[in-house]
């Protein structure tokens, strides 16, 4: 009977530990009127930096800034700052885990790996995966990289699967990888790779940029799909529920779709991300 009693005390302790320690992020964000953000800083046109007046801006940052006011008013705050911090994709995800940022907004694809270490988002956006290359290279197909070079920021999906890929299809390519997608698209300009991969919708941000657009190449291939989420901490289902509620509300009013036509205007959202945007409305 007394081992009994003790085992149910160790229990009742350890539930009342967890619950100590677990997350309260809307408290913390109400106490310090400062919500943080962690976000892309290269990431043509989900979520970069303004060149001119030194802001985050693009289709993500948009959401995040919609999910913010949506906190404030919950929290009934008058006014919420948000606290910007720049990052790559794994810095951004080890800022959420170790609560260095609240929630991260950029161009993550939530995978089940990354849940190991944090939460996620409903879905904020789905696209492809491919290949960019210089135009007057020749290649036309991922099978004309053979014994070339092709850049890929590292610790991204981008990285898992173009790997996976050239070893699925002995493509004997080599694999540079840069700190983040700007990096590796400085070497495609200066000759130092052949190609690189990504998220097609930043590869054509990231050309529209460049001084001379003409001289890229898309390559037509999908070579994946990519769910894009915020990222948040684990073990707080109050303020994953918070973000959800906020995204649930703009993917129901027509600001959606002015916000996209500002990012992807002449392009129109595919039917599949259409369904998950029609899931994620849903209360």
């Amino acid at each position: 009977m007394k081992r009994l009693f003790f085992i149910a005390l160790l229990s009742i302790l350890s539930f009342t530990a967890q619950a100590a320690t677990a997350p309260d992020t809307l408290a913390k964000i109400k106490a310090a009127k400062v919500i943080t953000i962690a976000y892309a800083p290269d990431s043509v046109p989900f979520s970069f930096k303004d060149p001119k007046s030194g802001k985050p801006t693009g289709f993500s940052v948009q959401l995040c800034e919609a999910v913010a006011d949506s906190i404030r008013k919950q929290l009934k705050l008058v006014d919420l700052k948000i606290n910007w911090v720049a990052g790559t994709t794994p810095e951004r995800l080890t800022m959420v885990a170790e609560g260095k940022a609240d929630m991260e907004c950029g161009v993550t694809t939530a995978t089940l790996s990354r849940q190991e270490k944090v939460d996620f988002s409903i879905v904020t956006f789905v696209q492809s995966g491919g290949i960019l290359v210089r135009a007057d290279s020749g290649a036309i197909q991922p099978g004309d990289l053979g014994g070339k070079k092709i850049g890929v920021a590292g610790g991204t999906t981008t990285e898992k699967w173009l790997l996976d890929g050239l070893a699925k299809y002995a493509i004997m390519a080599e694999v540079v990888t840069f700190k983040d997608r700007a990096e590796a698209f400085a070497a495609l300009e200066a000759g130092k790779v052949n190609a690189i991969a990504g998220d097609k919708i930043v590869l054509v941000g990231m050309v529209a940029k460049a001084g001379d657009p003409k001289s890229f190449a898309l390559m037509e291939e999908n070579l994946s799909v990519e769910a894009y989420a915020f990222a948040l901490r684990r073990g707080d289902p109050d303020f994953r529920l918070a973000v959800n509620r906020a995204l649930a509300k703009m993917y129901r009013s027509p600001e959606l779709v002015t916000i996209f036509d500002r990012w992807f205007a002449p392009f129109k959202p595919t039917d599949l991300l259409q369904a998950f945007y029609f899931i994620g409305s849903m209360e």
